[in-house]
């Protein structure tokens, strides 16, 4: 019975150092939101030029 404990007592010690340790502000992940609308701004703008090429032939 006392193994059991002993285990319980070093997963409780590990997963604490684990917690401890952990970053408190961690990276985002992703694309950044001006990027974002960088990307949209410049294919609205192209598909608007396609639009009025098409027209003009």
């Amino acid at each position: 019975m006392s193994g059991i404990t002993d285990v319980m007592r070093q997963y409780e010690k590990n997963t604490e150092q684990i917690l401890r340790n952990r970053p408190k502000h961690s990276k985002e992940y992703g694309i950044k939101l001006p990027e974002t609308r960088n990307i949209i701004i410049v294919l609205a703008v192209l598909v608007l030029v396609f639009v009025f090429a098409s027209q003009m032939m």
